[in-house]
């Protein structure tokens, strides 16, 4: 399926990429995403790379000068012994280790909410250079069938050429906007290619339609998700937990050990007597008890992991805030966009009204060609920015979607 869907990329052949298609690719073949990834997986083997016990130490001894006992002279010994932490140590260990793995996993979820509203954008550009190449394709239409009119006036002599010029002059600038059109598709291109680790120079085919839909703003339910999901938030929450445990652990690193052992001893035959249990071994069963008695590091590092929570609480509400914060100036300007799109489609009408009084005026007369070329401009200039306010909502939108993590 990976293959298959590059393949349509790639080939581009008749195929309109939908965003949730691309939006695949990227989760499938960003090469930030597989490096955080690849990251994560070695984090995770770090919890099996805890030692589970301190090593077992063995020792072993050939006396030099042989001592003497009782029932022989002693001529090897042998060691062995083993210390082992306070209950819980261990576990504790291992927390810690799979907080730092936890908090990795979500810098995976921050990157990939990162690149969605980038690919978002890129592809909302994309949409809207179409719509837009479609709004001067039909107003290079318009200027044409207006300069057939002031050419039959030009022949009637109720004109001049100035006329004509003035109106193939904007034909020219129409046509020259549409080759900037195709230059900045490149752009948007080599963005989303890099996202989805595809050669740059590929060109996409974008569904046509720049489609804003009435974006459902709700702030009491984003608090919420941003405080309860969001991995920002989520990656504080961790922090938390990292440094408990580590006070837990420190505790735990600061209890007694425990350590069993034996020691052997080869005892050789007496020669010079024969007492009972002649040249008898020697085993000696051994426990050892290591207790901290130094005690001031231990305090020093649960003050510091206090403090540290308290610091991480108060950088998660204020992250909280910043977050709330910057919504309702995306909503702003949201808002604002609605309100000068509605504008705009009120000034098409009224201005589409009076370019025909103009246009008849001017086709009977020859008369009011500066006022119906500024009108016929207006209109063209109405038409790209509402067109170019459908492209705010939709980054806006995506902007939004990002900081909530939607």
């Amino acid at each position: 399926m990976k293959l298959l869907i590059s393949i349509i990329l790639i080939t581009n052949i008749g195929y309109a990429q939908s965003l949730e298609s691309i939006l695949h690719l990227v989760v499938e073949n960003n090469l930030a995403l597989k490096v955080l990834h690849s990251e994560y997986e070695a984090e995770l083997t770090k919890a099996n790379q805890i030692n589970k016990l301190p090593n077992l130490e063995l020792g072993l001894g050939v006396p030099v000068l042989k001592p003497e006992t009782r029932l022989g002279a002693q001529m090897l010994m042998v060691s062995a012994s083993q210390m082992f932490p306070w209950f819980g140590t261990l576990k504790a260990k291992e927390d810690v280790v799979l907080s730092m793995t936890s908090e990795r996993f979500e810098r995976i979820a921050i990157l990939k909410l990162d690149l969605f509203s980038a690919t978002k954008k890129a592809y909302y550009k994309l949409q809207f250079l179409n719509e837009k190449e479609a709004v001067l394709n039909d107003f290079i239409e318009v200027y044409e069938a207006l300069e057939n009119v002031s050419l039959g006036k030009v022949e009637s002599g109720m004109s001049t050429t100035v006329d004509v010029l003035r109106i193939q002059l904007k034909i020219q600038e129409l046509k020259q906007g549409l080759a900037f059109i195709d230059n900045e598709r490149k752009i948007d291109y080599a963005k989303i290619n890099q996202l989805i680790n595809q050669p740059i120079e590929n060109s996409l085919k974008v569904n046509t339609k720049l489609d804003s839909l009435i974006f459902n703003f709700d702030i009491a339910r984003f608090r919420t998700k941003i405080k309860n999901n969001h991995p920002l938030i989520s990656v504080v929450n961790i922090q938390v937990e990292s440094s408990k445990k580590r006070a837990r652990l420190n505790k735990q690193l600061n209890s007694p050990t425990v350590g069993f052992g034996l020691d052997y001893s080869l005892v050789n035959n007496r020669f010079d007597a024969n007492p009972i249990d002649n040249g008898r071994d020697i085993l000696i069963p051994k426990i050892k008890i290591s207790i901290p008695v130094y005690r001031k590091s231990y305090k020093a590092k649960v003050q510091e992991e206090f403090r540290r929570q308290e610091a991480l609480e108060l950088k998660k509400e204020d992250l909280e805030n910043k977050m709330v914060s910057l919504l309702m100036q995306l909503k702003a300007n949201y808002d604002n966009a609605v309100l000068n799109q509605a504008l705009n489609q009120k000034q098409i009408r009224t201005a589409q009204m009076a370019y025909e009084v103009l246009l008849s005026s001017y086709s009977s007369t020859g008369n009011g060609f500066d006022d119906l070329l500024q009108i016929q401009n207006q209109l063209l200039g109405y038409r790209l920015a509402i067109e170019k306010e459908n492209l705010n909502k939709l980054t806006i939108q995506a902007e939004i979607e990002r900081v909530v993590g939607l």
